[in-house]
């Protein structure tokens, strides 16, 4: 399987690639990361190379198999995505599936199935899809994308392989930028610098620039989080309060941030968030503390997803921070 045009993650590239070679490819595999890591972009890729017609070089992206699956229209590759406003996938959608499943591949070796779950995962679908799991059809290969493998059902997971993506380095991520984009190379350093070498996120600046202001939020956030009074994280959050796309964007950065913090806390190096400075405060808070804000922040997120009253979830959120690292 070759997947060296997707960049970073040589571990992940290298088990997959393995187990293809070996003809033990697994049946479930989950691909886990921030958005911007790639998630999507290397299930469609695995998905291709198990259609693909050359399996020495799959994927080829010459073959008639490899054509039709960049353009999206391999009858054996079906991408099934959440219908709701969070993204969720439904009981519908998973019986179709399983309906589905059971056909046998109309061109290729496998049928392959790419979920990609939203912000919200709910339980009643996961329990359908884990009896095709379970039991999966010959030839069904089932990609499943999501933020946090833990957001799934431990019994799914049991039944899965779990990747975790991350960003590729800032120098290699600034290199495919400049070559992909066109963009200045002093520039594309800048923009790997400002997201953590996050490809969804420098080619989201590059569009809107909404990138930069919701750093410069969530760092101004994390930064006045450890103050004793409560003036300087109200200060900082109120940018948030009557633009949903800046929330979202900045929640989202923090959770990422907070995770740095913990990370050096417990004496790592890796850092994704983009704010060394805000991280390394953060981290001198104790673990206990810090292990609770970056579920703080994705619950937020979640539930500015679910439509949620931006002013009163802020206000909420900013209480719960001061309250877990014992501000309150």
């Amino acid at each position: 399987m070759e997947l060296s045009g997707f960049l970073g993650n040589s571990g992940v590239k290298t088990a997959l690639s393995g187990a293809f070679a070996a003809g033990r490819f697994p049946h479930a595999v989950v691909f886990q990361g921030e958005p911007g890591t790639g998630r999507h972009t290397l299930a469609r890729l695995v998905a291709q190379a198990l259609v693909c017609r050359d399996k020495a070089k799959a994927p080829c992206g010459s073959c008639p198999s490899c054509l039709r699956a960049l353009a999206g229209s391999h009858p054996d590759i079906r991408v099934v995505e959440g219908k709701t406003d969070s993204g969720a996938i439904t009981v519908e959608q998973v019986q179709e599936l399983a309906a589905d499943a059971q056909r046998m591949p109309d061109e290729s070796d496998y049928n392959v199935y790419i979920l990609s779950f939203g912000d919200r995962v709910m339980d009643a679908p996961q329990n359908k899809l884990l009896k095709l799991i379970e039991e999966p059809p010959r030839g069904a290969v089932f990609l499943l994308v999501c933020r946090r493998a833990q957001s799934l059902l431990p019994t799914i997971r049991s039944r899965a392989q779990a990747f975790q993506l991350m960003p590729p380095e800032e120098a290699e991520a600034a290199q495919w930028l400049a070559a992909h984009t066109g963009t200045a190379p002093e520039e594309a350093r800048k923009l790997a610098s400002l997201c953590g070498g996050n490809l969804g996120r420098m080619q989201d600046e590059l569009e809107n620039g909404g990138a930069k202001r919701a750093a410069e939020t969530a760092q101004a956030i994390a930064l006045a989080l450890p103050g004793r009074g409560a003036h300087g994280l109200l200060a900082a959050t109120a940018p948030l309060l009557k633009d949903r796309e800046l929330c979202r964007q900045t929640l989202s950065r923090l959770e990422t941030i907070f995770r740095d913090a913990l990370v050096l806390r417990c004496g790592g190096k890796t850092l994704l968030g983009g704010a060394p400075e805000a991280a390394d405060r953060l981290a001198d808070l104790p673990v206990k503390q810090l292990a609770q804000l970056p579920g703080l922040a994705e619950e937020a997120r979640q539930n500015l997803e679910r439509n949620a009253n931006t002013s009163l979830l802020i206000t909420q959120f900013c209480a719960a921070l001061r309250e877990a690292v014992g501000r309150s």
